[in-house]
């Protein structure tokens, strides 16, 4: 059989009919690549790092721009307020915050 060779790559259905085939029930689930927090955070992360970057292009300007440690120190607690607060969406459709 070609699925049993590794020739063929099968349909969800295919492998339905089979396992009913083996009085069976298929079962297909989603495993996340990393635990879902650091991927929440991560989101968290990009939206603030988006929104400091454009208040920091500013200060640039004016010569005002923070120490790195500084800006790490106000990226972690801007990710953490973006964390905590049910009004922020993690995921929209335009990008735009």
């Amino acid at each position: 059989m070609a699925i049993e060779s590794g020739k063929v790559d099968p349909r969800v259905g295919t492998l339905q009919r089979i396992y009913q085939g083996l009085s069976c029930h298929l079962s297909v689930e989603p495993w996340p690549q990393k635990p879902l927090e650091d991927i929440l955070r991560g989101r968290a992360q990009a939206i603030a790092l988006t929104r400091l970057k454009k208040t920091m292009g500013t200060m640039a300007l004016e010569g005002q721009a923070p120490e790195k440690e500084v800006f790490r120190k106000l990226l972690e607690k801007r990710t953490n307020e973006i964390l905590h607060d049910t009004r922020e969406k993690l995921w929209r459709q335009d990008d735009e915050r």
